[in-house]
This record gives structure tokens, sequence and C-alpha cells, in this order.
């Protein structure tokens, strides 16, 4: 008989050990960053680029630090596996979008076009590789993709709220555009080119 209790108390305690496994720190982090990603285009539509820019820094720190812990601790899981990159996805395909009128001058619509058309593309390519049961991590194109997106919308929002009646800043910050442009197009290519096994699979 208690033998029998024992064993009916087995899966509560897996339950309860999948449930602390699934809102692990890392997953706490990236949840937190979909908030802060709300947050941060809230201001963003009301013009507080001085806190919006604060917020997307917080947002890009905790970015680091999911990754970081998951790795460190092995707390790798299929939520933060998916949710990670859907929540990259929204805060930079948000931030591009919102730069397209507030600095109109430097981003064009179709270069926000082919940044979001990649990140769909990448992500029917993981949805696909996922449901072949074949884990779909990011490479460093991937990493240096996203790095170079993130930099990009700190700078834009720097210029606008505090640079944009100096000349030469335009400048900069548009070859920065232009160079994630270039980065996001080659990061989708590398993307095809390891994942065409899985692709081509019948």
């Amino acid at each position: 008989m208690g033998v029998e209790l024992e064993n009916a108390d087995v899966p509560e305690k897996v339950a309860s050990r999948g449930g602390r496994e699934l809102f692990n720190l890392p997953n706490k982090l990236t949840l937190s960053r979909l908030v802060l990603s709300i947050v941060f285009f809230f201001l963003l539509s009301y013009r507080s680029f001085d806190i919006a820019l604060v917020i997307f820094s917080l947002a890009a720190i905790t970015d680091w630090f999911d990754g970081y812990y998951a790795r460190k601790w092995g707390q790798s899981t299929d939520l933060g596996r998916i949710a990670d990159p859907f929540v990259d996805k929204v805060i930079i395909c948000g931030g591009f979008i919102f730069m397209i009128p507030l600095a109109k001058e430097i981003v064009a619509p179709w270069m926000v076009i082919v940044i979001v058309m990649r990140e769909f593309f990448v992500s029917s390519i993981r949805g696909y590789s996922e449901s072949k049961g074949i884990p779909f991590a990011s490479n460093i194109w991937g990493k240096t993709k996203m790095f170079c997106q993130s930099i990009t919308i700190f700078v834009l929002i720097l210029y606008i709220a505090h640079f944009s009646h100096i000349g030469w800043t335009g400048d900069v910050v548009y070859a920065c555009m232009w160079i994630t442009v270039v980065v996001t197009l080659f990061s989708a290519i590398f993307y095809v080119i390891s994942g065409k096994k899985t692709l081509l699979a019948s």
C-alpha cells in the first residue's frame, strides 16, 4: 500500500519538476524581454527616445544573459529554443518598422521589408526543421545578424534623439543600416546552406 501511494506521487513530482524546468531563469528572461518590447514600442510611439533607449538596452542585456545561463546551467528547453528567436524577431522587426517614419531619410521601407522577410523565412525553416525532430539552433551568422540589427536600432534612436542636426552622423547611421541589410541577407543564405539536408528531406 505504501509503495502504491509513493508511486502515485511520481507523476505529480515529474510535473512539478517539468514546470520548474519550463520556467527556469533563461526562459523567464526571455519572457521578460517580450514585456520590455511592448514597453519599448509604447515609448517609441510617444517619442520618449531616451527611456526607449534604456529599455532596448535592457532587453539586449537579457538576451545575452538568457543564452549565457541556458548554456552554463544546461537549461536549454523546447520553449526557450522557440520563444527566444520569436521574441528577438518581435523587438527587432517592430523596432525597424517604427524607424520608417521616424528616420525616413535613412530607413527605406524596402530595407525593413528585407529584414522582416528574412525573419519570416528563417522562422519557416526553423518550424519545418523542428517538425522533423531536428533542433534548429542559431549559428554565428544569426548571432552576427542580431548584433548588427541591435546596434543599428540603438544608433538610430540615438541619432533621432540627439544627433539628427549634425550632418555627418546621418551618413554613419545610413552606413550601419546598409551593413545590417547585407548581413541579414547573408545570414539567410547561410541558414539555407546549413539546413539544406532538412529542406530536401521528404
